[in-house]
């Protein structure tokens, strides 16, 4: 079906794309000592939580929209309009992490001789910005031949870059960040070279828009914040509870399980545009064609959980240096926690619809909460294992909820597994 096969083109690709630390994870391993993948994903944690605190989460806006707006200048109005917003929070958090980078690298133990990676954050983190911006805009267009280049482009150079950097300049963990950012900005150039031949470039700014924007995505802010709290605070939990070495060892086998977590990203580039056009204009068959992928997506999560827990004994022992061993305890209550992620990220996109933003907003303050408090009293009882359940439990109880409230919103044939699996709704 033509649904399906996009489903595996934009999943595949985006898997490609999204993956390229866990690809570059084996080959690193043998370059960088424990404390070194420490100070990566310390600095990894801090550019996650500059995206929204920057990007105000408006971007999802641009993709609910254009399934609304039909003439081209309006959207092209839409989308200009949007792409301001970052600019003033961009230049904000660059002052602000210029003027406070010793400390800030104090806290995330980052060496005080390399504390200019704290403002080189706050630009890694617009330029990430504006290329999610740019893939996401293919997807929405349904142009796969760009995506895919753009996609594949990146993971090249930034591939190239790495092992240059690393292998035969030993910069040890700056080479891995030096390659990430020149990567960016590179596709940042291209992008805005993209958009403006794309016609999307305009000086048509309106407020109406702007506001508009804001309103969907400030809500938004909490919920990507409390991701981040989920998949990044426990770094700097262990780092502080236990040791910075214990995180670098922490981070690799948390890349491991949150393979499945690619996926989720990857697929969510799919489904959410595919969700948004059906919901759109729907129908009983649209319905049904909903249903039925969002069952393929949750079974193939699963699929990959299974395989996870299995291969990972045999990946640590072939591609893995000797002293990330530990890490393999931590892959699959991590790979389990992204599991229910995915199931979450499925029932998500009817508040993104429908515009009920705030429900996003009320269960990232329930997940913000509930996985620090997690992460202190499961970290002291059983060490940095303590981290990985935390993760396990916050998204089970998030998932829950959100499948709750989205019910609400729209009533599809869940159970109906007749009318699911007739041909009559290929």
């Amino acid at each position: 079906m033509k649904y399906l096969k996009q489903l595996s083109t934009y999943t595949l690709l985006g898997f490609i794309g999204a993956g390229v630390n866990f690809f570059l994870m084996p080959y690193l391993s043998h370059f960088l000592e424990t404390w070194e993948y420490g100070v990566l994903s310390m600095v990894n944690s801090l550019v996650t939580i500059l995206i929204p605190l920057i990007g105000l989460s408006v971007a999802g806006y641009i993709n609910v929209e254009y399934y609304k707006i039909k003439d081209k200048r309006e959207f092209a109005s839409v989308f200009s309009t949007v792409q301001l917003i970052p600019v003033f929070p961009f230049l904000f958090f660059l002052f602000i992490t210029f003027i406070f980078a010793n400390p800030i690298a104090a806290f995330l133990e980052i060496p005080l001789r390399q504390s200019y990676w704290i403002p080189l954050s706050s630009i890694l983190a617009v330029l990430t910005i504006y290329y999610e911006t740019l893939i996401g805009l293919n997807i929405i267009q349904q142009k796969p031949g760009p995506y895919s280049f753009f996609v594949l482009l990146k993971l090249v150079v930034e591939v190239i870059l790495t092992v240059y950097f690393v292998a035969y300049l030993h910069y040890g963990w700056e080479g891995r960040l030096l390659s990430w950012v020149i990567s960016n900005l590179l596709l940042f150039v291209l992008a805005f070279i993209y958009f403006k031949k794309a016609g999307l470039l305009t000086g048509h700014i309106k407020k109406e828009y702007r506001l508009a924007a804001l309103s969907f995505g400030l809500p938004l802010i909490l919920h990507v914040v409390s991701k981040f709290v989920i998949n990044q605070s426990d770094r700097i939990f262990i780092t502080r509870m236990v040791s910075i070495d214990e995180a670098g060892i922490y981070n690799i086998g948390y890349q491991v399980g949150a393979v499945i977590a690619l996926f989720v990203g990857a697929v969510v580039s799919f489904l959410q545009p595919y969700l948004f056009e059906r919901l759109a204009g729907l129908s009983r068959r649209m319905e049904v064609q909903i249903v039925r992928v969002s069952y393929i997506i949750i079974l193939g999560l699963l699929a990959i959980l299974l395989f996870l827990t299995f291969a990972a004994p045999l990946f640590f022992k072939h591609l893995i240096n000797v002293k990330y061993q530990e890490g393999i305890r931590y892959v699959f209550w991590v790979g389990l926690g992204y599991f229910f992620w995915g199931v979450y990220v499925v029932f998500a996109g009817y508040i993104y619809f429908f515009k009920k933003t705030k429900i996003l907003g009320f269960l990232a303050i329930v997940n913000v909460v509930l996985n620090i408090a997690l992460n202190y009293l499961l970290i002291s009882k059983f060490g940095a294992i303590g981290a990985a359940y935390a993760t396990c439990i916050s998204f089970f109880v998030v998932m829950l909820i959100i499948m709750k409230f989205s019910t609400k919103f729209v009533q599809l044939p869940w159970f109906n597994f007749n009318l699911i699996f007739s041909k009559k709704n290929d």
